[in-house]
């Protein structure tokens, strides 16, 4: 699960590990693909290591891998490979990376004597902002001046494609109230930021437990295009039952990044050569400026007073929210921990605190 704000591939991050739980690949296989679920035993779906690759030393990983039984067969499997499909632009030559996919869990079959092969299904979920449809491998040769001749010799396969994107909100309201339709909408609305927060308390509704909640609050915090504080608003102006577990794991989460945040730039500060002393005058200075010139844009602020983007960024993320015991608790407890304060020192910084808040 992700552990801070900034997360590499945060979609990527959220499908794997919403899809490594078996009853949300369940649910998503009854509804998107009804006709490959009713002859599958479902209940003896079991989570693959990822297939791993090396061709010119370039490796590929399959995303989630299952194995499952038919129905009324206790002996007879079949694989299927969950794909997520998260480049920014849809990726033409994808059949060729799935492909590979599909011939190494054959070939794993074949090296282990007495063994059948069992069929591999590739399944592709994407949720980018362009339309896409996946070519064939034969699509992609249809345009070669002897296709005709060429076509029974080309490998082929189809796949179970999934567009999220275009999912409409009302298709998704249908779904049944569990983690799976949390998943999908928190996906299906990444390039439809509105439609999160309009639908926040339905997105929320289906997590159930505190593992579940900071999942889905971590991915809608690192695609959102707001800050944290205004996510942070948006659910305190926002009544539903779920809020109390949702508010404490979205303040854990800021509060680790604060925390993430003060030390990568005590660790910035100290590579200057930067001692306590004037770190602490880094941060009035950062503080007085900040009183000066409110309207200055957090790389200006940084470059003034010597500070890491990380610190300077909290800094006005927690300022936004124009709370006064909120920001004076941050600057005391984050960006000042440790370090000790005269009293012309407490003074100053309760004056700047009151006037950076608007009072």
């Amino acid at each position: 699960m992700p552990q801070n704000l900034n997360v590499h591939q945060p979609d990527d991050r959220f499908f794997k590990s919403a899809m490594s739980d078996p009853e949300v690949v369940k649910a998503y296989l009854q509804h998107f693909y009804p006709k490959i679920a009713a002859i599958a035993d479902l209940a003896s779906l079991k989570l693959e290591n990822s297939v791993s690759l090396r061709p010119n030393l370039k490796r590929f990983e399959a995303d989630v891998i299952y194995r499952c039984r038919f129905q009324g067969d206790a002996d007879d499997h079949f694989y299927f490979c969950l794909l997520f499909e998260h480049k920014s632009k849809p990726d033409k030559y994808v059949a060729v990376q799935v492909g590979l996919y599909i011939m190494e869990l054959l070939s794993s079959m074949v090296k282990k004597q007495s063994r059948e092969l069992e069929p591999v299904l590739p399944l592709i979920f994407y949720n980018g902002k362009e339309k896409w449809m996946p070519q064939t491998l034969s699509e992609l040769f249809q345009k070669h001046p002897h296709y005709t001749a060429l076509e029974p010799y080309i490998p082929n396969f189809r796949f179970l494609f999934q567009d999220a994107t275009r999912l409409s909100p009302a298709a998704l309201l249908q779904l049944d109230l569990s983690y799976f339709r949390s998943v999908l909408m928190s996906m299906a609305f990444r390039h439809r930021q509105h439609l999160i927060f309009k639908y926040l308390q339905l997105i929320f509704e289906g997590t159930d437990g505190k593992e579940k909640v900071s999942a889905v609050t971590t991915y809608i915090l690192g695609v959102a295009e707001r800050s944290e504080a205004e996510f942070l608003k948006q659910i305190q102006d926002t009544t539903f039952i779920i809020k109390p577990e949702v508010m404490s794991t979205l303040e854990q989460i800021l509060e680790r990044g604060r925390k993430e945040g003060l030390e990568k730039g005590m660790e910035k500060g100290i590579e200057k050569g930067m001692d306590r002393g004037v770190y602490k005058n880094s941060i009035f200075n950062l503080l007085k400026t900040a009183v000066h010139f409110p309207d200055w844009p957090a790389k200006k602020l940084a470059d003034f007073t010597e500070l890491s983007m990380e610190v300077v960024a909290t800094f006005l993320s927690v300022k936004s929210q124009g709370d006064s015991a909120v920001l004076s608790r941050y600057v005391r407890q984050d960006l000042l921990a440790n370090i000790p304060l005269s009293a012309e020192d407490e003074e100053k910084l309760d004056r700047l605190v009151v006037q950076l808040a608007g009072g």
